[in-house]
């Protein structure tokens, strides 16, 4: 059932495979409370290996991944950028920045990146070391550059899951944080 006071109606949401995707899943019921009408949430591969696309499915209107096994004629790239109101990265890995900043279109993610007709947002979400990189911070700047916008993760000691150990991470801010910014960035775009 839609609610008609929420100030978004169709929220778009690309999931890629940083390990902040095993909260997409809070995001998501949060945007469905406090932020759009519908969602729906594209996965990568790798995100799917995370976390199963059946278990995000209860938390959003439809998932999209890549090939998907299906009778049904799925909506592509161009027809689900389209359709959104606002298309939100979320989390957004180092290596969905390079491909979004570099124009790569590898899977089904990058692709409706390339093919949506309005700014993307970008929730970045990565270990400290990859950030502070020169590359990434290029790949950022390209992104800002091409008109799309960047959230500023927030910078945390975070359980690092290749090392086993505390570390310093870039995570994506929680949800009651990032819905306020979502919504300032969405009232930007839709009167530029």
């Amino acid at each position: 059932m839609m609610k008609p006071d929420l100030p978004i109606d169709r929220l778009l949401v690309g999931a890629s495979g940083s390990i902040g995707v095993v909260e997409l899943p809070a995001y998501l019921a949060n945007f469905r409370a406090a932020l759009a009408k519908q969602v729906r949430v594209i996965m990568t591969a790798s995100a799917v290996a995370m976390i199963p696309a059946h278990t995000v499915a209860f938390f959003c209107d439809r998932v999209f991944r890549e090939h998907e096994n299906s009778l049904q004629q799925q909506p592509g790239h161009i027809q689900l950028t389209q359709w959104a109101d606002m298309f939100v990265v979320l989390p957004a890995s180092v290596n969905i920045l390079a491909g979004a900043a570099n124009g790569m279109a590898q899977n089904l993610l990058t692709t409706s990146i390339l093919a949506s007709p309005k700014p993307v947002v970008f929730c970045p979400n990565t270990n400290d070391l990859m950030w502070d990189k020169p590359a990434t911070q290029r790949n950022l700047q390209t992104l800002r550059n091409d008109g799309h916008v960047v959230m500023e993760p927030d910078l945390v000691e975070a359980y690092d899951v290749d090392t086993g150990e505390m570390g310093r991470g870039r995570t994506l801010p929680p949800p009651e944080e990032l819905i306020p910014r979502l919504l300032d960035v969405y009232r930007g775009l839709e009167f530029s």
